[in-house]
């Protein structure tokens, strides 16, 4: 006698539109044949030995497997196997048992997800397997979902990491190994590991807490240092919801915005600063201005209005020259190769010389320098005015190449500093001259700046004053020895 039910039972719920293979094994040949003629107008049976299907081929094939005691006593090692084959994958096993002992075994249900009781009712053995083969579906929507983020996180340009509650890297993609410069696996390693973090850049990335310490999404700006450039990421955060305890970090590269706000505040700051500057020093000649302008209407004396004129030019050379300063830095028009021997003596023709020479030496014939031609031409005319203010209407300005070869230099035979200190020469609005204003030398180190060159000062041979913007010229100097 069989040992499964009526099989007039009501029919169960399909497990999907997608039909489904059930491998049966059992090791009655009359139960496997009832139990095969129950399944098939759902599923696709598949049995050991029928049209010459082994357990290999049955495993890689079935969705589920069916078995009843004798054949899970017989082939247990092989179940094991066929649950393991896919680690993202659930691979159910049904088991027919008529033995309470074991049912109840806990070894058994290492290896079986459900247990039917024998004798086998239809519609309970039909639902138990829609259920099972539900949760597999459901596995393998999770796979492709896992798929598909897998194949996102390699591919995606942004560098991105995975890390555990400790802070170690669990999983990396190629585009974070290649910014920290690495071409193993960066797995169990912590982020103050690499050489590319801070230790305030990794603190700042493995933030991962409100003050009430729940688990939110974060970001934060940190510098990074590459194999070729320090670069700003910025970092963000996130739990991930398929691994309690991990987050994922994405860096997206800010440097352009980072240098562009940096510039802004730059120009914030420099806006500020003459603001102070304009105020306090164009309050002395407007006072000036008005004292004349008081005499000149009680007395009429033609001196008290060239006193007011006098300080009116005064006030005038105050502001274009802030205003030249406040546009430096910021506003560096295309940068071409020039010769600079040429640029040299059109900027010289430029200011008002005096009696004053220029003397350019032979080295700089052939030379050029990259940049914008306007403002490299600001440089050297405001040497020049810095030197004929200081050094006197018969001054010798001289122009060269430094020792390196890759800057030059605006050296003159005046007097000289007078212990003033170089740098302090730099700073807006400070000058020695009884007429200056104080903003050339500032106007200077601000296109050096913009550049990306220096520019320092510094005592000439014959004690007067040398002035030196270091990297402007291209290449090496052509007159140093080849090897």
């Amino acid at each position: 006698m069989s040992e499964y039910g009526d099989e007039r039972q009501p029919e169960t719920v399909s497990a999907g539109d997608e039909r489904l293979c059930v491998g049966v094994v059992l090791g009655h040949d009359q139960n496997r044949a009832l139990l095969t003629e129950w399944l098939d107008d759902t599923y696709d049976v598949l049995t050991p030995g029928a049209d010459g299907v082994t357990l290999a081929e049955l495993a890689e094939r079935a969705d589920l497997l069916l078995l009843d005691e004798r054949a899970y006593e017989r082939h247990d090692e092989w179940v094991a196997d066929y649950r393991e084959r896919g680690a993202s994958l659930f691979s159910p096993v049904l088991l027919l048992a008529s033995s309470d002992e074991l049912r109840a075994a806990a070894d058994v249900w290492s290896n079986v997800d459900d247990v039917v009781a024998v004798p086998v009712q239809k519609a309970v053995l039909h639902a138990r397997i829609d259920g099972l083969l539900s949760r597999r579906s459901l596995s393998r929507k999770l796979a492709a979902s896992e798929d598909r983020f897998r194949t996102l996180f390699e591919t995606s340009p942004d560098p991105a990491i995975v890390v555990d509650g400790d802070g170690l890297v669990v999983d990396s993609n190629v585009a974070f190994r290649d910014l920290v410069g690495v071409t193993e696996s960066c797995h169990g390693r912590s982020l103050d590991a690499f050489d590319a973090f801070t230790p305030e850049a990794v603190e700042a990335m493995c933030a991962t807490a409100d003050d009430d310490g729940d688990a939110r999404s974060s970001s934060a700006v940190v510098s990074v240092q590459t194999v070729t450039e320090r670069r700003h990421v910025e970092c963000n955060a996130d739990d991930l919801a398929t691994a309690p305890g991990h987050r994922i970090l994405i860096l997206r590269d800010v440097t352009e915005r980072v240098h562009h706000e940096q510039e802004l505040q730059r120009q914030v700051d420099r806006l500020d600063e003459f603001a102070g500057v304009l105020a306090h020093e164009i309050r002395n000649p407007l006072g000036i201005a008005s004292g004349w302008l008081d005499q000149a209407k009680r007395t009429g004396d033609p001196e008290a209005f060239a006193r007011v004129e006098a300080a009116h030019e005064r006030m005038g050379d105050l502001i274009g020259d802030l205003l030249e300063l406040a546009r430096q830095g910021s506003v560096i028009g295309e940068r071409t190769s020039v010769p600079l021997a040429d640029l040299v003596t059109d900027s010289w023709a430029s200011v008002t010389t005096k009696n004053a020479t220029l003397d350019v030496a032979p080295e700089l014939a052939g030379r050029t320098a990259t940049g914008d031609p306007d403002r490299i031409h600001e440089v050297f005319a405001n040497l020049f005015r810095n030197a004929i203010e200081h050094g006197g209407p018969d001054v010798t300005v001289e122009v060269g190449v430094t020792e390196d070869g890759r800057g030059v230099y605006v050296a003159d035979d005046g007097a000289g500093f007078g212990g003033t200190d170089p740098d302090q020469l730099f700073e807006s609005g400070y000058t020695t001259a009884k007429n200056g204003t104080g903003f050339g030398l500032a106007i200077v180190e601000q296109i050096a700046d913009a550049h990306g060159w220096t520019v320092t000062a510094t005592d000439a041979e014959g004690g007067g004053a040398r002035f030196e913007p270091g990297g402007v010229l291209d290449g090496d100097d052509p007159t140093a020895e080849r090897a």
